[in-house]
């Protein structure tokens, strides 16, 4: 029990450290990906918000914004950070306090570090969802985790989770393209703006080599289906036939005879 109470207390450590790891980068990366999507008079759904650090950012570009944050502390300082400008709800990422489909948007940034618990979460972000929704993790197999590895110390923000892993559980679900840009491609020591020469790494906007990801899926709509060729064969039209030219008439009252009208 004692060892579960400090791994869950570790592991928020884990995240609060992340949660302020090159944010200006990452900030830039969720623009990017995020342009597509209209946003004038659209609700969106920033799940696991942490410290409301990405709220203000999305709200200055043109979003009603709600976010939910289980912790309460990082809950407290997120209401601290972004005022009137947005709600923020309790809530676990597994279960949203939210009727089906009661957003356009949906960014799920991904705290959950087992695959039923990844699942769940993807579900539910989905379901509230009618647009889209943006998935963001920190990527193992990115060149900077690489380098993490073979240096074989120093930290690494959590959770990790594979590229191509979270790109097949989305693309398995068949609901939507699959768009994907990542940031921070160099080791950790260039994502601070302080590291001079360094800092062009980091807001480097590169596929899904970059420590930081963001997956974009854009549902289809509803009934949505692909048209198809509608192929006749010739001889089911029937072949011209000639048209009887017809000339307007006129009866004049009290008269038995017709009088023809050029």
């Amino acid at each position: 029990m004692l060892g579960r109470i400090r791994h869950v207390e570790n592991q928020g450590r884990c995240l609060r450290i992340s949660n302020r790891l090159g944010l200006k980068a990452r900030a830039d990366l969720l623009r990017s990906s995020l342009a597509a999507w209209p946003r004038r008079g659209k609700r969106l759904l920033e799940i696991n918000c942490g410290e409301g650090r990405f709220l203000s950012v999305l709200w200055e570009c043109g979003f009603d914004v709600t976010g939910t944050e289980h912790d309460a502390a990082m809950r407290k300082r997120a209401l601290k950070h972004v005022g009137f400008r947005a709600e923020i709800a309790s809530a676990f990422d597994g279960y949203l306090p939210f009727e089906d489909d009661a957003f356009d948007w949906v960014i799920l940034h991904v705290a959950a570090d087992a695959a039923a618990t990844l699942e769940n979460s993807l579900a539910e972000a989905l379901r509230v969802a009618t647009g889209g929704i943006a998935v963001t993790f920190w990527n193992s197999a990115s060149w900077p985790y690489i380098l993490h590895r073979v240096s074989g110390n120093g930290f690494w923000p959590c959770p990790r989770w594979n590229f191509f892993n979270i790109w097949r559980r989305l693309k398995k679900r068949d609901m939507g393209r699959l768009t994907s840009l990542s940031a921070l491609p160099g080791p950790i020591r260039s994502w601070n703006r302080e590291c001079g020469g360094f800092f062009r790494w980091a807001v480097a906007h590169v596929p899904p080599f970059g420590a930081w990801c963001v997956i974009r899926m854009d549902i289809d709509p509803s009934g949505f289906v692909t048209p198809l060729p509608l192929h006749l064969n010739k001889a089911r039209f029937a072949p011209p036939e000639p048209v009887l030219e017809c000339r307007p008439v006129h009866i004049e009252r009290g008269h038995d005879k017709t009088i023809s009208v050029d």
